[in-house]
């Protein structure tokens, strides 16, 4: 049992720090994340010195999870979407910029997104992921 707890919070550290290292090549400086509270399958993370805030989280693909970030503004509109980690050997498209960006500027669901063949699972759940946050997030 202990070991797994110290897996998981190694796994959560990962990806805090490949958060922060997407986080420090978007506003050119170096960026530290500040864990603030669990949040709907993820963490939301405040950015240390910026009023934005980071959510850390996970979806599903055809066999195994992946993880991806959000950061939002004090508007709590996106700024930013990035796939950290994707498991499958099909699909890994959706960690494609020129995908992703279909997202940012949005505050509220977004429900017709671009295809990518071979992805389908892996688009709608992040999709779905990401219009959850955006709903409960306006609450």
């Amino acid at each position: 049992m202990i070991k797994l707890l110290i897996l998981l919070s190694l796994f959560n550290w990962k990806l805090e720090s490949k958060a922060e290292k997407h986080l420090t090549k978007y506003y050119d400086k170096e960026v530290f994340i500040i864990e603030n509270i669990k949040f709907n399958k993820g963490k939301l993370y405040n950015v240390d010195g910026s009023t934005d805030f980071v959510y850390i989280g996970t979806s599903k693909s055809k066999f195994e999870d992946f993880e991806f970030m959000v950061l939002f503004d004090e508007s709590k509109t996106i700024k930013l979407v990035k796939v950290l980690v994707y498991r499958e050997n099909y699909g890994g498209e959706i960690g494609s910029k020129r995908w992703l960006k279909q997202f940012i500027g949005l505050n509220k669901p977004k429900y017709m997104v671009d295809a990518i063949s071979g992805a389908t699972i892996s688009v709608h759940s992040i999709k779905m992921s990401i219009n959850n946050l955006i709903k409960e997030l306006q609450l």
